[in-house]
């Protein structure tokens, strides 16, 4: 926890984007001070904190030079992962305990009311919160698209060519890939990366809010790609495409609202074409990573959501009347891409 507010003050007050200015020349906290007006002692106690941590470098009594780390933080998509991650869930984990004793103990399965609404006296989802706070909004896109940006892409997992391109209809206004809740728009660049050869519709989906923000960050100069606004708890209305992505979606929701997305698109599916893509990771059901786990109770604290270990994932789509046709992955530790389609289309 002190590593975690001493970084988020330190992005307040510029401190690694000043300390990795300059071609990196050491500065002095009396220095870093002036950026902002700060106190020069509260500099001094958040610039050796963040030293001691790796963060920077001290290679004097308060004299300071950037490392890998601290240039990384001055670069703004990565410290918005910090701010996204302190702003939005902070006051979750610091109440959750009294909010798991008040509830008897029980698992948090509902989005609406749960450890974030508890914590922040919100009513609604905290993703509707975060819309509402225009920095945390900001911080959480701009976190999410760098992030995606050094994990494997899911075409370097899914073999797009065979089970996607290959028996796709190209008749009439035929989609490929409807990217659903899909942010700014990642999945669908990777796939145009992947099949620069095919020139057909592709669509994405997400809320007004983010659509907008979408279009800010050139996804909307593709003429390839539809933006479309969408809430994913509605009537799916691209009918019959050929695959529906989830990327990160399905985590952020309890069991019950990922039967409603899901059942969506099932009503939406074309049987023996049509394909539901869940981009996720899939633990293990025994001795799974501690950074899944870490995951799972960040979810928790988030959205009364979580991670889901191979049985849950199977669990929770037969339970939609839909099966599991593959799980892609490049080994442990990654994300997966969980292909999933209609119930009779599973010998296929």
């Amino acid at each position: 926890p002190t590593r975690t507010v001493a970084s988020r003050i330190a992005i307040d007050l510029k401190i690694f984007q000043t300390i990795a200015s300059d071609g990196g020349c050491p500065k002095t906290n009396e220095q870093l001070a002036v950026v902002t007006g700060a106190s020069p002692k509260l500099v001094q106690r958040i610039t050796r904190m963040c030293a001691s941590t790796n963060m920077l470098n001290e290679i004097g009594p308060g004299l300071y030079t950037p490392n890998a780390l601290t240039r990384l933080l001055a670069q703004p998509q990565y410290a918005a992962s910090i701010v996204f991650c302190f702003d939005c869930t902070q006051k979750s984990y610091a109440d959750m305990p009294a909010y798991i004793r008040k509830i008897g103990f029980q698992n948090p399965e509902n989005a609406v009311d749960g450890p974030f609404q508890y914590a922040n006296n919100h009513v609604g989802h905290a993703f509707t919160w975060a819309a509402a706070h225009p920095e945390v909004f900001q911080a959480f896109h701009m976190y999410m698209h760098a992030l995606r940006s050094h994990r494997p892409s899911w075409t370097d997992m899914y073999p797009v060519q065979e089970r996607l391109i290959t028996g796709l209809a190209s008749e009439g206004d035929a989609s490929a890939l409807i990217d659903i809740g899909g942010g700014t728009g990642q999945t669908l660049e990777d796939f145009i990366k992947s099949t620069p050869q095919y020139t057909g519709k592709l669509v994405l989906q997400d809320l007004d809010e983010v659509i907008s923000a979408a279009k800010s960050m050139g996804i909307g100069d593709n003429k390839r790609v539809e933006l479309q606004v969408h809430d994913f708890f509605t009537e799916q209305p691209v009918k019959g495409a050929r695959a529906y992505f989830l990327q990160w979606v399905l985590h952020d929701w309890p069991d019950e609202q990922c039967r409603k997305i899901l059942g969506h698109l099932k009503d939406a599916m074309k049987p023996g074409y049509s394909k539901i893509l869940i981009g996720e990771y899939v633990l293990s059901d025994h001795n799974a990573a501690w950074q899944h786990l870490s995951l799972d109770i960040y979810m928790l604290a988030l959205a009364s959501a979580q991670e889901r270990t191979k049985t849950e994932w199977y669990k929770l789509i037969e339970s939609c009347g839909l099966k599991i046709a593959g799980i892609y992955s490049k080994g442990d530790g990654n994300e997966s891409v969980i292909e999933v389609v209609c119930e009779e289309d599973v010998s296929q």
